[in-house]
């Protein structure tokens, strides 16, 4: 019974809740003194525990360990032990099924406060906005930077009115700036301006909050006496709407560096002088706007760019690096005595912003995009955008087999608002056109287009007669053109074919010789709004 007892004793703190008799059993074969049962059972109740979801066996003492106890009725059989303060319960797993949480009805897109459909106030900006205003174009794809919003002050043609602002229950939700400018159309410069930063606010849009601003543009293109304007936009259609018309695609070609160079060295090498290439000088302004200006007069929108404009656009900060290729021995001078410059590239981070080179020297414009792409691949850059004319064969070379169009591209749209403004400003040009053809019969077209969507019409008769040029507005004449004011539009600005235009009905001829005129007086153009112009710095 010794054995017995001391077993007893060392477990009776760990046996779990039993009843009094085995306790006072287990007491009386110890030699002690028996406790009360319910001080058993209380200690018992103290010591349970959650349940727990570990499952191990219990531990048993076997028979024999019980030492010479003799068998009798009141000898302990077998003791289950537990660990301390631990249950056991054997639960069935069940998995549960999956609930699929199903809205009754469809979700219906909150409708804005009545508020924001008000309608706004469109007005010029004032000077303790400008804080306001920067914080509604950082919501712009590109917005522009503090400093450059706060160069255009330094602009040549900078006026406060030209900054419009829309105000609703006296906060700015819309913002439209009109930069005026002298574009060129096939070398004609033409009284011009920019609509550019057309924001409106998230939450406010869909009330025509961008419709009012658009139409305060229009009227303040017509305060600065702007014969057409140009804007880039992501949203043609909008413009459209309201009358403006859908020019072409502002064209950027994604390519990378090492395949581009590839694709360059491939090709046959370059007849003429060898060139060399390096970063320029701010006293070679001169020589980048001539090779500019030999460029230019071939295309529809660049703007015409003088010394001081220019010098606006380097303080500007528009641009990382300007590359320039010489013909020549390199020296430090003024006037391009011992070297001359024919061709430039001008670049912003991997955006090739814009490459020319001069009409004499054809084929540098590959040795400066070869250029550009080994000094990308030094720099680990994995991709360039090369953003041009669409008319401009480097697309080609940078494109490759598999040409993408890059995501940013955007649509070029116009509007004239004094189309007689520009139709005189053009006739001078077509004199010399003409006579550079070889026609020397005289030539009369009439022009028919009636005003619509708040743009202007134009009615009037082109006459050109041994070698001078005369416009009648308000007589037609017998050879004509009745047509639409989008279809004056790109007829005027070189970007449709008279042909094809009354082919597909857009334009109504009187008879033949007005569409051969027509293709003579207004021939087809490429299109070219430059990014240097307009890139956010």
């Amino acid at each position: 019974m010794a054995r017995g007892a001391r077993s007893g004793k060392a477990f009776r703190g760990l046996v779990g809740a039993g009843s009094s008799a085995t306790t006072t059993r287990e007491a009386k074969a110890a030699g002690k003194p028996s406790r009360p049962a319910h001080r058993t059972t209380r200690r018992s109740s103290r010591r349970a525990a959650p349940v727990a979801d570990v499952h191990e066996p219990p531990l048993e003492l076997a028979p024999d360990m019980a030492g010479d106890a003799p068998a009798s009725d009141d000898s302990i059989a077998s003791i289950v032990i537990r660990p301390t303060s631990t249950l056991y319960r054997a639960r069935a797993a069940k998995r549960r099924r999956a609930v699929w949480h199903l809205p009754e009805h469809p979700v219906a897109p909150a409708a804005p406060p009545a508020w924001m459909l008000a309608e706004c106030e469109v007005a010029a900006a004032r000077a303790g906005e400008q804080a306001e205003i920067l914080q509604l174009l950082t919501g712009l794809p590109h917005p522009p930077s503090k400093a450059e919003f706060h160069a255009i002050i330094d602009h040549p043609e900078h006026d406060a009115a030209n900054r419009l602002v829309a105000r609703l229950a006296g906060r700015i939700v819309g913002h439209v700036e009109v930069q005026p400018r002298t574009v060129l159309v096939g070398g004609t410069p033409l009284r011009g301006a920019v609509v550019d930063r057309v924001a409106v606010l998230p939450e406010c849009r869909g009330a025509g909050h961008g419709q009012r601003l658009i139409r305060a543009a229009e009227a303040r293109l017509t305060a600065v006496r702007a014969g057409v304007a140009f804007a880039r936009t992501r949203v043609p259609g909008s413009f459209q709407d309201l009358g403006w018309t859908i020019l072409g695609r502002d064209r950027a070609t994604p390519g990378r560096p090492a395949e581009i160079l590839a694709r360059l060295l491939d090709a046959p090498p370059r007849d003429g002088e060898v060139v060399s290439m390096r970063q320029w000088r701010h006293v070679e302004l001169p020589a980048i706007l001539r090779i500019y200006g030999s460029n230019a007069g071939r295309f529809v929108g660049p703007a015409e760019r003088g010394e001081v404009y220019s010098r606006w656009l380097v303080s500007r900060g528009g641009f990382d690096s300007l590359l320039v290729a010489l013909v020549g021995q390199d020296r430090y001078d003024l006037h391009e005595t011992t070297a001359r410059i024919v061709g430039y590239c001008i670049q912003s981070g991997n955006r090739v912003l814009e490459l020319l080179a001069d009409p004499e020297f054809p084929g540098v414009e590959r040795d400066l995009l070869a250029r550009v792409c080994a000094e990308a691949i030094e720099n680990d850059r994995q991709e360039i955008l090369f953003e041009a004319a669409a008319s401009d064969p480097l697309h080609d070379a940078v494109a490759g087999p598999e040409p993408s169009a890059a995501a940013g591209e955007r649509m070029i749209v116009a509007r004239l608002p004094d189309p007689a403004a520009v139709i005189t400003a053009l006739v001078g040009s077509m004199a010399p056109r003409l006579a550079a053809a070889g026609i020397t019969d005289p030539v009369e077209l009439g022009l028919d287009a009636a005003a619509g969507d708040g743009q202007p019409g134009f009615r009037g008769s082109i006459v050109i007669a041994d070698g001078r040029v005369t416009l009648h507005t308000g007589r037609i004449g017998r050879s004509y053109l009745r047509l639409p004011p989008e279809e004056l539009t790109r007829l005027v600005l070189g970007q449709s074919d008279p042909a094809e235009a009354a082919g597909r009905g857009a334009i109504v001829p009187s008879t033949q010789a007005a569409v051969r005129f027509a293709s003579w007086l207004f021939p087809r153009m490429p299109l070219w709004c430059p990014m240097w112009d307009d890139v956010p710095a």
